[in-house]
């Protein structure tokens, strides 16, 4: 909904290097595939749609729950930085569950390690988000834990504004996807990932391996 918007209130989208449409012909192309297809696009309205007002009128339960999950949403979004400045994921994906945010992060470390900085960072009194740490499931501070491959750790963050429900649930893998990162390394260079970043969020052999495979494939293909 676009009702009440600030004008001093600018959002800045960053596009991975290589893309042949900037993101105003994105945006047109999705509006008009919308418009042709019978559907208003609504982030281009001023104000509340006739027909999100008819739904805000006839389930207020449904849109106080959708409103609390977008007040958390929105927090979220606003500390994404934390997930590359704090912790140590390649891979973060968040969606709306229904019943809060949903948050699966993947690690290339054998002992998810970063994920305690995060936490602390969410749960901070002053620049966090207003909940605390209810469930922990993890056992990776443990030196003498059986672990292997695949491991997960589970957070639960409740509280929020006294909520019984849980709005966010933070889900931690090392390394599912086994220990070849060759294509994960390469997308992410390609959107102009940092090599000091890169660094800490991979083992130093895959990174090696990456460079030493494609600089091999370079080679076959100029001969």
């Amino acid at each position: 909904m676009a009702e009440d918007l600030d004008p001093d209130v600018e959002l800045v989208l960053a596009l991975p290097n290589g893309m042949a449409e900037g993101w105003e012909e994105i945006e047109r192309r999705h509006r008009h595939w919308c418009e042709d297809n019978g559907m208003r696009p609504l982030w281009i309205s001023q104000a509340t749609d006739p027909l999100e007002a008819d739904c805000l009128t006839a389930y207020p339960s449904l849109e106080r729950a959708r409103a609390k999950r977008s007040v958390v949403g929105c927090a979220l979004l606003r500390r994404v930085a934390l997930f590359h400045t704090v912790a140590a994921f390649y891979r973060v994906q968040c969606w709306d569950e229904g019943e809060g945010w949903k948050i699966d992060a993947r690690t290339a470390h054998p002992r998810a390690h970063g994920h305690d900085q995060l936490m602390h960072r969410l749960c901070h009194p002053r620049w966090g988000l207003p909940v605390t740490l209810s469930h922990r499931f993890c056992f990776c501070a443990d030196p003498y834990a059986p672990y292997q491959w695949g491991h997960t750790c589970s957070f639960y963050f409740g509280g929020l504004r006294g909520g019984k429900a849980d709005p966010i649930y933070l889900r931690v893998h090392a390394s599912p996807e086994g220990r070849d990162y060759d294509w994960q390394i390469r997308t992410l260079r390609q959107v102009g990932a940092p090599e000091r970043w890169m660094a800490r969020a991979f083992p130093q052999q895959a990174v090696q391996h990456h460079d030493e495979h494609f600089k091999d494939l370079r080679h076959s293909s100029a001969r």
